[in-house]
């Protein structure tokens, strides 16, 4: 047996990197299927190295049944991270003899710690068994909604270790210079409940961006065009968002009101040189945030600024210069304040309307909310799914953001506000209950009903008109 894990371990297995299903996110599994498994003599809960960009490790975990024979491996953003891969790249997974570290030096990222045996022991805890090469980063909760990126920088002995209570376990005083991006960009994986939308968004700008040659076979024109429109608070500016660090398309935003200027031709000429700027860096993105503002509906009696703008923008969407591999994006609240020219072919090509989420897409969107949050056992995210009919995904991260405040106050009389760390114990103790989200959902509850109200009004108003 110990000859095939040796042989085992010298082979090597290439597979394409998807993203990881929500409910693995932040679990550092890689999804991997029994074929694969079977001949790397990998069982599941496997510590395995993946090899990307650079070397770091996973634990291993079937496939879905979908995923069965189609040769990929499915990973979250923070093993993306790790090994330095994008969607649909490639990487190498082996098996790997673990080995227990006996020391490690981790330091923080974009935030100052000093140095705490009790804190150390505390991080320590929550690592138990946790697989790590060098450099990888490493994400900490710390109480409530508080998470801190860590870096190694020191590992004994070298390759894939797993932290156990043996280990020397060592927090640096001195902030790494590496700048995080992993933590706080939103990716993806982060947006509940809009899973066709986000297909639809990739299928338009990843595939005629990638692969033009596709198209050119075919002997069609890609869309360079889409509109989403939607109420406030759906994830519309989140996707573009999303997509501004999924892509490794250039990418300019504009947000309408700002781009305006107050002298003639001031605007036109703004818009001209971004246009320019895409497509000498092409292939490239412009998000267009708010473009009723910049291109409203001629029949509003609009002035002859807004008309040269109008006219100036539709020029650059189709106009008799071609505009490169550049694909345009807008953002809408208002779809009946936009002008209609602008969703002709060429133009607006597709338009993908975002609506309040139904009561499954809630409960996602609760689960990717309360992923760092401590939660008692008896919250249910499908009760709170039920009971949140008509939010949107801002107003569900805000009951989860009224929740943990409701909780942190229950603590304040514990917590010496003077200390600069505190006790890690205590940390450990914080829990959100069911009657936090009930406070919370009070609290936000009144905000949707003014807002329907408003919303109900403005209907009544555009009738009478």
């Amino acid at each position: 047996m110990r000859d095939q894990d040796k042989y085992t371990e010298n082979q090597n297995v290439t597979l394409r990197v998807q993203e990881a299903k929500k409910r693995d996110i932040g679990r550092n599994t890689a999804r991997i299927d029994e074929e694969t498994m079977k001949k790397l003599n990998i069982k599941t809960g496997d510590v395995i190295a993946l090899v990307g960009k650079k070397e770091s490790a996973g634990i291993a975990w079937p496939s879905y049944p979908q995923d069965y024979g189609s040769g990929i491996i499915r990973i979250d953003s923070r093993l993306k991270k790790n090994t330095g891969a994008s969607i649909n790249e490639t990487i190498q997974i082996k098996k790997v003899t673990v080995q227990s570290a006996q020391n490690i030096v981790l330091a923080p990222i974009s935030v100052k710690i000093k140095s705490n045996p009790r804190f150390e022991t505390f991080v320590k805890r929550k690592l138990n068994n946790y697989p790590v090469t060098i450099d990888d980063f490493i994400y900490i909760s710390i109480g409530i909604s508080r998470e801190i990126t860590f870096k190694v920088i020191k590992l004994r002995p070298s390759g894939v270790c797993t932290i156990k209570p043996e280990t020397t376990l060592r927090i640096s005083e001195h902030i790494t210079e590496d700048e995080e991006k992993g933590s706080e960009l939103v990716l993806y994986e982060a947006i509940g409940g809009l899973q066709k939308e986000i297909e639809e968004i990739r299928e338009i700008t990843e595939l005629p961006l990638r692969h033009p040659s596709l198209f050119n076979k075919l002997g069609v024109k890609p869309q360079r065009g889409i509109l989403l429109c939607g109420p406030p608070g759906c994830g519309k500016t989140l996707l573009t968002k999303a997509l501004f660090n999924e892509s490794e398309a250039y990418t300019i935003l504009i947000n309408g009101p700002e781009i305006i200027g107050k002298y003639y031709s001031e605007t036109e000429k703004k818009l001209r040189d971004i246009f320019i700027a895409a497509k000498d860096n092409a292939p490239s993105i412009i998000v267009i945030d708010e473009i009723d503002s910049i291109a409203p509906r001629k029949e509003l009696g609009i002035d002859k600024m807004s008309h040269r703008m109008i006219s100036q923008l539709l020029s650059l969407m189709d106009g008799f210069n071609s505009r490169g591999r550049v694909i345009v994006i807008g953002i809408t609240n208002k779809l009946e304040l936009l002008e209609p020219a602008l969703l002709s072919p060429g133009r607006f090509d597709r338009i993908i309307e975002i609506n309040l989420p139904n009561e499954k897409s809630r409960e996602e969107i609760f689960g990717i909310h309360t992923r760092k949050l401590p939660l008692e056992k008896s919250v249910s995210l499908q009760e709170l799914a039920k009971s949140t009919q008509n939010f949107s995904g801002a107003d569900i991260s805000a009951v989860c953001k009224e929740a943990a405040m409701f909780a942190l106050r229950r603590y304040l009389p514990q917590i010496d506000l003077e200390s600069e760390i505190i006790d890690p114990e205590l940390l450990e103790q914080i829990e959100i209950t069911p009657n936090d989200f009930d406070q919370g959902l009070k609290k936000v509850s009144r905000n949707v009903k003014i807002r329907e109200k408003l919303i109900e009004n403005n209907k009544t108003k555009d009738n009478n008109y």
